[in-house]
């Protein structure tokens, strides 16, 4: 099994290379907007893939039904909904690795969610950039 995540940022287009001097990515002369960014961290080779803007309305749409499905009192999840909604980039990791056997991955997440003003999804959980969770099972209090 491999690390599973996504970053919900409220910008079109973050430049991983201002986190990550060393992240490669397709964007270029006549591609405006990167889809996918590629870093090594630690010695593995991740890469996130960002959603294709055709496809986000959709799927935050099935991330709000999501949300709304949690078994968590109603105000804790309408404050997930509003941080979801400016979502206009999700970029979903890709790697090989788990991120007990490089814990640089997991790192990655939160600096790249801090540097954008995002939100981490991971283990079915919507986590704020200092790694508190907003929602989900990762809750203490649940």
């Amino acid at each position: 099994m491999t690390a599973n995540a996504a970053i919900y940022i409220p910008i079109d287009s973050p430049d991983l290379a201002k986190v990550f001097p060393d992240a490669k990515s397709d964007r270029g002369v006549f591609r405006r907007k990167a889809s996918w960014f590629s870093i090594v961290l630690d010695g593995d080779t991740v890469k996130f893939n960002a959603m294709a803007d055709e496809d986000l309305s959709n799927h935050l749409e099935g991330f709000v039904r999501y949300i709304d499905s949690l078994d968590e009192d109603d105000q804790r999840k309408q404050d997930a909904v509003s941080v979801v909604r400016p979502t206009r980039c999700v970029l979903g990791l890709q790697t090989s690795r788990e991120f007990e056997d490089n814990p640089a991955i997991w790192q990655a997440l939160f600096r790249i969610a801090d540097a954008f003003d995002g939100y981490v999804f991971v283990h079915g959980s919507l986590l704020l950039p200092s790694g508190g969770v907003i929602v989900g099972p990762l809750r203490d209090d649940t």
